[in-house]
């Protein structure tokens, strides 16, 4: 249910990839931070602590695949404080996920999604999701891709990952 299909595109330019993701539902919260940084940790911090059991049903739902977070370019380049945080529900909560304790935390039920996306490995903060959307924005061009209102980020790994975590940028194929 919840796959993607992958296309790849190399040349040139950096390289990049198409994805395709299935629809589901996903814990979103939208949250302000004193940087970009601080702003994604203390959402996901909130998502998880919903996965954990901080729910109406007290259940604990597990891991799930990635972390995306949604971003807009502020003017002056970088990016605004104000991210949006989302979580895919866990296979066997999509028909009826439990309701968030906190009521920052809503469920929305999002559509097949494609996009273009670059990996990279590392310690992923701001100033690298905003450089590799850099240059994944050059590589697609601008006819293919809505990149001009927001950027899509995603981790596959803990945070308290030590090294070799796997990141992605995306932008929402038009």
């Amino acid at each position: 249910m919840f796959g993607y299909r992958t296309w790849s595109r190399q040349g040139e330019k950096p390289n990049y990839e198409e994805k395709e993701y299935k629809g589901g539902k996903f814990a979103t919260i939208e949250h302000t931070g004193e940087t970009f940084d601080a702003a994604c940790l203390e959402a996901v911090a909130k998502l998880y602590k919903y996965l954990e059991g901080s729910n109406d049903q007290g259940a604990k739902m597990g891991v799930v695949d990635r972390v995306c977070i949604t971003a807009l370019p502020a003017d002056d380049g970088s990016l605004q404080l104000k991210v949006k945080v989302s979580l895919q529900i866990p296979s066997q909560f999509q028909a009826s996920p439990p309701s968030p304790a906190d009521k920052s935390i809503w469920i929305e039920q999002r559509g097949k999604m494609a996009v273009f996306f670059m990996r990279f490995q590392g310690n992923a903060k701001g100033e690298e999701y905003k450089n590799y959307a850099a240059q994944l924005r050059s590589a697609v061009g601008t006819e293919k891709a809505d990149h001009k209102e927001l950027y899509i980020f995603s981790s596959y790994d803990p945070q308290n990952k030590s090294f070799g975590n796997c990141h992605e940028v995306s932008l929402r194929k038009k």
